[in-house]
């Protein structure tokens, strides 16, 4: 009978969990969305790129959504249960208030290992190429700068500006372009009736570069220590813009290395970070992801107890308004966390109280919750 009992308990409580995670995980993701897309502006950007760079960012905040998603399933399945006066039926089966819990924390159990190994590779290798795809994007939308009347200043010391531009081919009429040049002290402007860029990237070489082929124009160079002006006509003149190597490998961050890398990386100390190039803030986050880690796990178990105590409802007139205190519980927690943080930064205590300061406060919390749960007659 306890069997069945659990299997319901848990049926009602997997779905609301599972919609909750899509919930937040969305949420988060409006935030990305508007980031990823002041970059994205080139043609060059197909569509199943975005779609794989999407997922990758979905994966990175699937680990921050949990918790919460988890802690607000469990007080929406329980408030539920109690307004049906479900749980007052199980308890009067003869089921004992961890009878009931049970349930909650197997699944929370399979949950907070799911999210554990998320975070040791998966996640790690997400951000990864997250980090790639933005580089790709960051380089082909340069010349995606270049619209019909406006003025293009992405590029140090050129200017352009083109009457007109064919967003497809790139093809500009009537263009005017201002070159300054620090080193020399020399102006140059160029005007011409058409003009074309030109972007290759030589996979070979490694090298990336912009030109601009112009048509039917003339260049007007002035140096500004003498009022010696040279105008030059020309039917076609290739004008080089930009000419660099170009990586698409994103340099290694704590949150790009999986278990192994961020072990050794935290074991070899902070001189041999130095010398890889890495400062001591960057090695301190290294220090805060190893235990941000493994402290996500240990807080998916800890807010699904805390859901249970704020879920029952009705207890002679006891845990009400239960959003309320679930909203007020999760800032706290994280103003002791964050706060505990940023002593951490400066050295005053241990990187490890950052896990463990916040979650005995939460864990002492909810078994004062969790013994005043009375059974409803």
């Amino acid at each position: 009978m306890f069997k069945l009992y659990s299997s319901y308990i848990a049926s009602n409580f997997i779905i609301p969990f599972l919609v909750s995670t899509i919930f937040f995980v969305s949420f988060l993701m409006t935030f990305e969305l508007f980031r990823i897309m002041s970059l994205v502006s080139s043609d060059e950007i197909s569509f199943f790129f975005m779609l794989s760079l999407v997922g990758n960012v979905m994966t990175t905040l699937i680990p921050m959504a949990i918790p919460i998603s988890i802690f607000f399933s469990t007080i929406f399945s329980l408030s539920r249960m109690s307004g049906d006066s479900e749980y007052v039926a199980l308890r009067a089966a003869g089921l004992q208030k961890f009878n009931i819990l049970t349930p909650f924390l197997v699944i929370s159990i399979f949950v907070s290992i799911s999210v554990y190994l998320l975070n040791q590779e998966i996640v790690p290798n997400a951000h990864r190429s997250v980090r790639q795809k933005i580089k790709i994007i960051s380089s082909t939308s340069l010349i995606q700068g270049l619209k019909s009347g406006q003025f293009f200043t992405s590029l140090e010391n050129i200017t352009i500006f083109p009457s007109r531009v064919n967003e497809k081919t790139k093809e500009m009429e009537d263009i005017f372009l201002h070159i300054y040049d620090k080193q020399g002290d020399l102006e140059k402007v160029i005007l011409a009736k058409k003009g074309k860029v030109l972007h290759k990237k030589d996979e070979t070489t490694g090298v990336e570069s912009f030109k601009l082929l112009l048509n039917d124009g003339n260049i007007i160079n002035k140096e500004n220590q003498s009022d010696n002006i040279e105008k030059i006509l020309f039917e076609e003149y290739l004008l080089p813009i930009s000419e660099k190597r170009f990586s698409y490998e994103a340099s290694l961050k704590e949150i790009m290395m999986n278990r192994v890398e961020l072990n050794d990386f935290i074991d070899n100390g902070l001189e041999k970070a130095k010398l890889l190039g890495f400062n001591k803030k960057e090695y301190f986050n290294a220090k805060y992801e190893y235990w941000n880690r493994l402290n996500t796990p240990i807080l998916v178990l800890l807010l699904t107890f805390a859901g249970f105590t704020l879920g029952i409802t009705g207890n002679r007139g006891r845990s009400k308004n239960s959003s309320g205190k679930a909203i007020l519980i999760l800032i706290s927690y994280y103003l002791i966390y964050f706060t505990i943080v940023s002593s951490a930064r400066t050295g005053d205590v241990p990187v490890i109280l950052c896990a463990i300061i916040p979650n005995l406060a939460l864990f002492a919390l909810s078994v004062r919750y969790y013994r005043n749960i009375d059974w409803l007659s």
